[in-house]
């Protein structure tokens, strides 16, 4: 995984955290607010006057403190704010005599623990996000992953087309479509076993992975042994270099042919291109389609070719 998108997962988890103690601490500000404004009432509003409402004072600090620490979830700068908020409340009770040095450093101290308390509680509540993110994304890719060669499956394909079919309509950019097929692969399950058979999907994963590396090239698994491949701002001559790339590596893997209909002694591949430059009204399976149409022309023409604008082009 390279460091771009790991970085852009890890700014996905820091957004979701932050959302997610957003909205906790939102469902229970109301009730707290509730709840302080009562407790204060009963604390200061009886005899307001007398010695004793300094105490009274340093008792709805401490609670206010307790109980927002325990009902919220608080980052390290706001714990720090609040714990600060109720020391400098005492620090000026204990200047004007009102509380004793004991006092004020005996409340200090619990103070401090409540600051502990809620860092304990926010890093347990990070952790359980943290968790539950990290599995519905586990869940969301495993959805829109193919198990075997860890390419996309065909839903997970249509969802990456949507967004860059739409940039490449807005910026005018040249698209290409490879549609890739393993010649003859049913004689390979057929002699070899489907163990064996998804091996060679596996390596020729694999090829493709390493011909199509770019952060925006998109490949996936579509079914059985086909393999759609989409590429943007490449021109014709780019796409036509990366299928017989593509072609080449999927040769040298030198896997012996299992079929006596191939005429190849190794392993190889069918690829049906198409390319343009999509307008407002193209949809991605008008260049589907013509993809597809291009590689049934190649594997109607003896496969182990590239079949390109109607062309038949012979591996290099």
């Amino acid at each position: 995984m390279n460091k771009d998108i790991i970085k852009e997962n890890r700014n996905f988890i820091d957004t979701q955290i932050k959302n997610k103690i957003k909205n906790y601490n939102r469902q229970r500000i109301g009730a707290a607010i509730v709840t302080i404004t009562i407790m204060a009432f009963l604390l200061l509003s009886p005899v307001a006057e007398s010695k004793a409402s300094s105490i009274r004072l340093v008792i709805l600090c401490s609670f206010i403190l307790y109980f927002l620490a325990v009902i919220v979830v608080l980052s390290s700068l706001q714990a720090f704010l609040l714990f600060l908020a109720a020391t400098v409340t005492m620090t000026c009770l204990l200047a004007l005599n009102q509380i004793h040095l004991e006092l004020f450093l005996t409340v200090t101290m619990i103070h401090a623990g409540a600051f502990l308390i809620s860092q304990k509680i926010a890093d347990v509540f990070i952790e359980a996000a943290i968790n539950e993110i990290e599995i519905l994304q586990r869940l969301k890719m495993e959805a829109n992953m193919d198990s075997l060669t860890q390419l996309l499956n065909r839903s997970g394909m249509e969802q990456a087309l949507a967004t860059a079919w739409a940039f490449c309509k807005r910026d005018k950019k040249h698209a290409g479509f490879l549609m890739v097929d393993i010649d003859y692969f049913k004689s390979y399950n057929d002699t070899l076993g489907h163990l064996e058979g998804d091996k060679i999907l596996q390596q020729v994963a694999d090829c493709i992975k390493v011909c199509c590396k770019r952060k925006t090239d998109i490949i996936s698994r579509i079914g059985g042994e086909e393999f759609l491949i989409f590429l943007s701002d490449v021109d014709d001559e780019q796409i036509l270099y990366m299928a017989h790339t593509l072609s080449a590596a999927v040769t040298d893997l030198k896997i012996k042919t299992a079929s006596e209909s191939n005429p190849c002694d190794f392993l190889s591949v069918s690829i049906g291109i198409a390319t343009g430059i999509p307008q407002a009204h193209d949809l991605t399976s008008d260049f589907y389609k013509q993809a597809d149409k291009a590689l049934y022309h190649a594997k109607r023409s003896g496969r182990n070719c590239i079949s390109f604008n109607g062309n038949i082009i012979e591996p290099q």
